[in-house]
């Protein structure tokens, strides 16, 4: 008996060695990122920029659906809104030869309409604004692909020529590897941007939405999670305080325009480049996908246990388009909305700035101090935690962790009402 206590003790200690070795840098960062007192949950909603009066349609029926519900402190659900501030004039690009790149911007008036809604959301408090780029895409990678330098052949020369023909172009139709801002895909594999062009790039976007919104947007989306440290100076400089990722940062495309791995591993709260915070969006909302309530629930009652906010990723597409995508996606976030409530009454709704601001002042009443409960989510993230999966459940400490979580979390992380009430 007194032999096979040993083994244990050897086995858990050897196991508990390797993990640190191995994982040592990770578990640390678990420890260090804030614990949350209360559940948060925001939708963050990309895309949206110039485009036709249907737009702003779709923004006033999103605001409508977000005011219905409140949370306990009476704050209607935010959602975020990445702004792309520019789309290509087709028109004209295609009339100089596709030598000369122009742009339409949100101050047009022919997009008074969609400003008018974002304005009226953000008066209201559903929507919250950030930077998604000036557009999505960096324009001389598209001019180079358009006349066929890139090797990619005249197929898709003749794609990006209809994309220009259509004067409501959407950014969503171009090929993935150009919706990459802040790198150069005019060839793939991608290069790096010069620092000079991006600091003149993020100037130019940073002016255009302060003169169109009349104030700084402190918070930066990047297109499809591609940017560098340059990007990060640069945004800094021009008063971005908060960058979400999804949990990394991707730095390059490939030979066939697929993300290279990234480079980062990021958590809740970190610093980057001048001091900025992260904060992490790693769960999807597509309706038009058939993303459902459920999915939301469950993507909440996980980020709860780990003492983490909950931010869903979402696009412009799902709210516009046909009438029965619309309104299906309409009522898939209402559903939403009222059962995460329902499952959380202690539930905040709050934008993705103040969730920032939160996560960065270690006074904030929304942070957890009681070492016990800080614990009791560090159990949970690590036992989350994919890259240490195989250690955890082969050592038995996967187990254990689960054991530890449940008995020092708190009962509020625990509650588990009856989903047939929704």
């Amino acid at each position: 008996m007194e032999t096979l206590l040993v083994l244990i003790v050897v086995w858990f200690g050897a196991s508990v060695g390797l993990l640190v070795l191995l994982y040592g840098r990770s578990l640390a960062a678990a420890w260090r990122e804030p614990v949350l007192g209360f559940p948060v949950l925001i939708f963050e909603s990309d895309d949206w920029g110039p485009g036709p009066d249907d737009d702003a349609t779709a923004l006033r029926n999103l605001a409508a659906t977000l005011a219905e519900v409140r949370d306990s402190t009476g704050r209607p659900a935010v959602m975020t809104l990445g702004i792309v501030a520019a789309i290509a004039n087709g028109p004209a690009i295609l009339a100089s030869g596709n030598s000369r790149y122009v742009r339409r911007t949100l101050a047009d008036p022919d997009f008074a309409a969609v400003l008018g809604a974002m304005r009226a959301g953000c008066r209201s408090g559903v929507f919250a604004l950030q930077r998604h780029g000036l557009e999505h895409f960096w324009p001389a990678s598209v001019l180079a692909r358009l006349a066929g330098d890139s090797g990619a052949g005249s197929g898709e020369a003749d794609v990006l020529q209809r994309w220009l023909r259509d004067v409501w172009a959407r950014s969503e139709d171009l090929p993935a590897p150009l919706q990459s801002r802040w790198v150069d895909c005019a060839h793939l594999p991608s290069t790096a941007l010069a620092p000079a062009e991006i600091d003149r790039a993020v100037c130019e976007e940073a002016d255009l939405l302060r003169q169109v919104f009349g104030a700084t947007l402190h918070v930066a989306v990047p297109n499809t999670f591609v940017w560098d440290d340059n990007v990060e100076r640069a945004w800094v400089a021009s008063g971005v305080r908060c960058v979400v990722t999804p949990g990394c940062r991707y730095e390059a495309r490939d030979e066939a325009g697929k993300l290279v791995a990234p480079t980062r591993r990021m958590h809740n709260g970190a610093r980057g480049c001048g001091d900025v915070c992260y904060v992490v969006r790693d769960v999807y909302f597509e309706p038009m996908r058939g993303h459902r309530a459920e999915r939301v629930w469950e993507a909440l009652a996980a980020k709860v246990a780990e003492g983490r906010p909950t931010l869903l990723e979402t696009h412009r597409a799902n709210f516009i388009g046909p009438a029965a995508t619309r309104e299906a996606a309409l009522a898939e976030l209402e559903r939403a909305l009222r059962g995460a409530l329902l499952r959380h009454p202690d539930l905040r709704f709050m934008s993705t700035a103040e969730l920032a601001d939160a996560l960065c002042d270690v006074d904030s009443p929304g942070r957890v101090r009681m070492w016990r409960r800080r614990l009791a989510a560090w159990c949970v993230r690590v036992g989350h935690e994919p890259g240490m999966a195989r250690l955890l459940r082969f050592s038995g400490l996967g187990a254990i962790l689960q054991a530890a979580g449940y008995l020092l979390g708190d009962v509020t992380f625990r509650r588990s009402p009856d989903p047939s009430r929704c």
